[in-house]
């Protein structure tokens, strides 16, 4: 079935969305995912992987909802006027409408958030917003918001780099985000309440936590042709996933071969991806039943 495009009143601007209707001949209603995307321009190289992982989720009787958060892509705003508060809130309000779309009889549906890189952030802060019980699908998940952005001001030091700009320039940005002045990287003017969020994002899961399923994307030695052996996850996601099973958390992880597409301007398919996506979510609806 066609995606339906619409957009959605947030605090009086409008969010653009577009709603995969669940594909029910024959088959039950599976539940209701909300896609959060990455920050800045990882969105727009993964727009595609995100519209094929959609269609695919919808064809097996998920209701799916893509949201553009508020200055990103076809929303209203720019991207200066975004804080991580009022993004927070674009993830509730989308969760809202799904459920409210679904809901049968006052009972709560399955409701999934499913997050890519900085997305996860978001997905953790959102569902703490929640009363009902949440899943989660993480693909290659930030873990720490704080080392994201400082990987991301690193753009701007290089820019400079280039510019045969001198002097240790390192830690500009952030004097000017103490200014309360909206700062210029790689093209996106950020604001300090933005900058604030992000660096004190944790993901760190809430109360009403069900599952986390979380994704990895890696290379495998050329010499393993069958690709049995997988790679480890990433330190800082192992380090996470070992605490929330101390916690008694749900928490189950793979990582599966192909390109960091986030990252690369029209990046080819990565099946594998999409393939252990399905999976996971479908043993958890079928735990559902």
């Amino acid at each position: 079935m066609t995606a339906q495009p619409f957009f959605l009143s947030v605090g009086g601007r409008s969010r653009f969305c577009l709603y995969h209707p669940p594909v029910l001949s024959g088959a039950a209603f599976r539940g209701a995912v909300v896609y959060i995307h990455p920050f800045a321009e990882e969105m727009n190289f993964s727009r595609r992987m995100a519209a094929l992982q959609s269609q695919a989720l919808a064809a097996q009787g998920y209701a799916v909802l893509q949201i553009d958060l508020l200055g990103c892509g076809d929303s209203a705003g720019d991207f200066s006027e975004a804080s991580w508060s009022v993004w927070v809130a674009d993830v509730v309000a989308a969760a809202r409408w799904i459920q409210s779309r679904h809901a049968t009889g006052g009972a709560a549906i399955p409701l999934t958030f499913w997050g890519l890189r900085v997305g996860c952030l978001l997905a953790v802060e959102a569902a703490g917003a929640l009363d009902e019980p949440v899943d989660f699908l993480f693909w290659q998940p930030v873990v720490s918001g704080e080392t994201h952005w400082r990987q991301f001001r690193r753009l701007a030091v290089a820019a400079r780099a280039l510019e045969n700009d001198t002097g240790a320039r390192e830690h500009e940005p952030e004097r000017v985000a103490e200014n309360a002045l909206v700062i210029e990287i790689a093209g996106y003017c950020i604001a300090p309440a933005l900058i604030a969020g992000l660096s004190a994002a944790h993901l760190a899961l809430p109360v009403n936590t069900r599952r986390v399923r979380c994704i990895e994307v890696g290379s495998w030695p050329l010499a393993d042709e069958n690709r049995e052996n997988s790679p480890p996850l990433s330190p800082a996601l192992a380090a996470a996933v070992g605490a929330w099973r101390e916690q008694g958390r749900d928490a189950r992880c793979t990582v599966v071969p192909g390109a960091a597409f986030w990252q690369i301007a029209e990046a080819e398919d990565c099946p594998a991806l999409r393939a252990a996506t399905m999976q996971f979510l479908m043993e958890s609806s079928d735990d559902n039943a």
